[in-house]
């Protein structure tokens, strides 16, 4: 059986990567669309916005992974309408802080595990500074906590998992 050489089908680092990159986010952001309307449970809850930023920020470089961070919920607010108007600049703000920030960390002397969850928790963090100031404001009417911290500590296991993944195979391959 005569075997491929994956050297040759390995993308360069340059605008092609990037497009490609683009390309497979946007897929899988509507193939999680749809499952998310087939499966039983809310699959939103379990941040796969957050999945594919990581993956740009891993696979492609700063500004396209901000510009991702950025995009993903307004394409859902367009596609779905959800979620609501102001939770969609929201999640836009949590997106790009959580790209920023672990695009940052990255740079430096941190651990990946230390970036990543660094990231997690200060985006996180933005997050709910921006909701409750949006609330108080009385531009969105809903509770700061709509989502379990049960449900919550599951998407970080989940991410995790992904953070894991993503790692294994980039060390892997160096």
């Amino acid at each position: 059986m005569r075997s491929v050489n994956m050297d040759r089908l390995a993308v360069p680092n340059s605008l092609s990567r990037v497009a490609l990159v683009d390309a497979l986010v946007l897929v899988s952001f509507y193939v999680t669309i749809v499952f998310a309307h087939i499966l039983p449970f809310p699959l939103y809850q379990f941040d796969p916005m957050k999945i594919l930023v990581l993956i740009t920020v891993v696979y492609s470089n700063r500004g396209n992974s901000m510009g991702i961070a950025a995009a993903l919920p307004v394409l859902s607010f367009l596609s779905t309408g959800h979620p609501v108007f102001p939770k969609f600049l929201i999640m836009s703000g949590e997106l790009m802080v959580f790209a920023f920030v672990l695009g940052m960390l990255s740079q430096s002397r941190s651990s990946g595990l230390v970036a990543f969850l660094g990231a997690v928790l200060i985006s996180k963090l933005a997050y709910y500074f921006i909701k409750f100031s949006v609330i108080s404001l009385g531009w969105l009417q809903t509770p700061l906590l709509t989502t379990s911290v049960i449900t919550q500590l599951q998407a970080l296991l989940i991410l995790l998992c992904v953070f894991g993944l993503v790692d294994f195979f980039l060390r892997k391959t160096d």
